[in-house]
């Protein structure tokens, strides 16, 4: 095998996949809290059940923890890494094992609700849905025409790809017959990189990232200018909401600032997600800082300019329980109104 697939499939298997499964055993929990002095209020110790292995794309959360402003709202936040199915039922059992919030996506929220888990989501990070069709530049990939005949590959039938391939069909009348799909396992940067497949389903911040990294020119098609659905933010139990609402402004408030933080100081963020990051985890920094600065303009758009960051819409939680509805992800309607909530922003 050529020395550059060996390392793209190396890098390949450290990068995020929002919604996925992990890719290794996490380590332990990491915390934000330096050691107190005696006459220092004792913080209080909190879990955020994230899901996935530690990594850049968590950078917000471990911003607000460098600099100390989950510390400022009196909480030791500690990282916990897990399955994003784990997450959400770990976060609505609160308080057992602590877990008081989780890192999960708005489709996550709805397909909980519709099993009567009692969460809702009281902080939007991705803005935008960050799912893409990606191809070689030559395929000449802009639109979902462009797929018709074309071969896709797709991680698996799970999860968030799962919903891109549904909602690039829903959009655009396509029916199965369309373009064949394989099921790739995570291979799919290489396995468009080898022409196994012409176009693969992965993260706008990932695979694409990966196959410019070896000098090849790349064609995105973005889910979210297709189709946008609700995407990864902070999910609460209602039991947390109802019983102590001021621990989830005071953790929401801290998030945002290290949300603020990462935006205006990408580098300084970087430095900072490198101490929450075990070594061998981390992979190739250029790669891992290119994934950072991918990622930072799904979390702020001209609507977060106007209501602020963290801000949920309810238009894309319509048209997306309206989407899993028709595409049969759900059994029935769900009240996206109780689904997620603003009151807890700043």
């Amino acid at each position: 095998m050529p020395p550059r697939l060996i390392a793209l499939m190396l890098l390949a298997m450290l990068l995020v996949a929002c919604g996925g499964a992990p890719a290794a055993t996490p380590p332990p929990p990491a915390t934000d809290a330096p050691a107190s002095a005696d006459d220092t209020p004792a913080l209080r110790p909190v879990t955020l059940a994230m899901s996935y292995i530690p990594n850049v794309q968590f950078a917000p959360y471990y911003m607000a923890a460098a600099q100390g402003y989950f510390a400022e709202e009196g909480l030791e936040v500690l990282f916990d890494y897990n399955f994003e199915t784990d997450v959400v039922q770990r976060a609505a059992s609160w308080p057992v094992d602590n877990v008081a919030f989780a890192t999960a996506s708005g489709t996550s929220t709805l397909l909980a609700r519709q099993q009567d888990i009692p969460v809702k989501t009281v902080m939007t990070l991705y803005q935008e849905f960050p799912v893409v069709f990606f191809a070689k530049q030559a395929t000449g990939l802009q639109t979902a025409a462009d797929l018709v005949g074309k071969t896709v590959g797709i991680p698996g039938n799970f999860g968030e790809s799962l919903y891109a391939l549904l909602a690039m069909r829903y959009a655009n009348d396509l029916d199965e017959s369309a373009f064949p799909v394989e099921v790739i396992g995570f291979t799919q940067a290489q396995a468009v990189l080898e022409d196994k497949v012409q176009v693969g389903i992965g993260y706008g911040m990932n695979e694409p990232v990966l196959l410019r990294q070896q000098g090849e020119e790349v064609a995105v098609l973005r889910v979210a200018d297709v189709y946008n659905l609700a995407a990864n933010g902070i999910v609460v139990s209602e039991r947390l909401l109802a019983e102590e609402p001021e621990l989830a402004r005071g953790f929401v408030r801290a998030a945002l600032r290290g949300l603020q933080d990462t935006l205006d100081d990408p580098d300084r963020a970087f430095e900072v997600s490198l101490t929450f990051i075990p070594e061998a985890q981390l992979g190739d920094v250029a790669l891992q800082r290119q994934v950072l600065i991918e990622s930072l303009p799904y979390w702020h758009s001209p609507l977060t300019d106007a209501e602020g960051l963290g801000f949920t819409d309810i238009t894309i939680w319509q048209r997306t329980e309206q989407f899993m509805r028709d595409a049969e992800l759900l059994a029935g309607p769900v009240n996206v109104e109780q689904a997620f909530t603003n009151a807890f922003l700043p």
